[in-house]
């Protein structure tokens, strides 16, 4: 079933046509589902008009369930309305992600202070969030906890969605909460990566070494969304964004632990 099926959607519905990163998408469900997507969004989302370059939906089924659909069909079945939500932002985050005109989206968290980037490349369950927050809760200003948005210049700009972050204990489900709940500030402008960190939690804390130049743009690079669609783009961008930094990876233990070290070596 697609979009253009007769009987995809109940009434009343509405579609939201959204303009970001030079393309345009639409989300079509009932006014609630849109106030949650709206709410999930970063601000560089904007409400527009146009013609939608790709469509998502969700409905209910009648076992009580959800279904995700886009122009190509149904991509996934959730529990719940907000698991719907949930479903269709990941799936529309990232085809925007993958078709941006101007930018280079990297999976990784991301913070700032007085402009110099801490970037944590990272898929998802790798811990990257609870890190974001924690760096935001240590005073660190929040850019993302899932893209590190960069220009031709390698300097990172903020996509300050709602931190998604899985509550103790694991699970599939996410929390959503805002930076300034963390007692924290959305970033504004653009900063200079000053560290990049690929870090995976272990149980036994903080062990880390330095990466090469070479090594953390092959790691960089592995989490770029449009690493094999703009390879000269990508590639571009990396070059620029690791020219000064520091890099490393290893493995962390706690949060908040590790979210202290990190600040302590960032340059002065």
């Amino acid at each position: 079933m697609t979009l253009d099926s007769a009987d995809t959607l109940p009434e009343p519905v509405t579609e939201l046509v959204l303009r970001a990163y030079g393309r345009i998408v639409s989300f079509t469900a009932t006014p609630e589902a849109i106030e949650a997507v709206l709410d999930r969004l970063p601000p560089t989302y904007r409400v527009a008009s146009g013609t939608p370059e790709r469509r998502w939906s969700i409905r209910p089924m009648e076992d009580s369930n959800w279904e995700v659909l886009a122009d190509d069909g149904v991509i996934s079945v959730r529990l719940d309305m907000i698991g719907a939500v949930e479903g269709t932002l990941s799936n529309l985050e990232l085809w925007v992600a993958e078709h941006a005109k101007r930018n280079v989206f990297i999976h990784a968290g991301c913070v700032s202070v007085n402009g110099k980037a801490i970037v944590l490349p990272g898929r998802s369950m790798s811990g990257k969030s609870s890190l974001t927050a924690a760096l935001v809760r240590a005073g660190a200003d929040y850019y993302s906890d899932e893209y590190a948005v960069l220009d031709a210049r390698g300097l990172v700009r903020p996509y300050a969605r709602m931190l998604a972050v899985r509550p103790h204990g694991g699970g599939a489900s996410l929390d959503r909460i805002r930076a300034e709940d963390l007692g924290g500030r959305i970033g504004r402008g653009v900063s200079q990566v000053a560290l990049v960190a690929v870090l995976q939690f272990t149980e036994t804390g903080w062990d880390v070494r330095p990466l090469t130049r070479g090594q953390t743009m092959l790691r960089m690079l592995d989490n770029t969304v449009a690493a094999r669609s703009r390879p000269r783009a990508a590639l571009g961008a990396l070059e620029s964004a690791t020219s000064d930094a520091i890099m490393m990876t290893g493995e962390r233990g706690e949060a908040d632990e590790a979210a202290d070290l990190l600040l302590r070596m960032l340059p002065s």
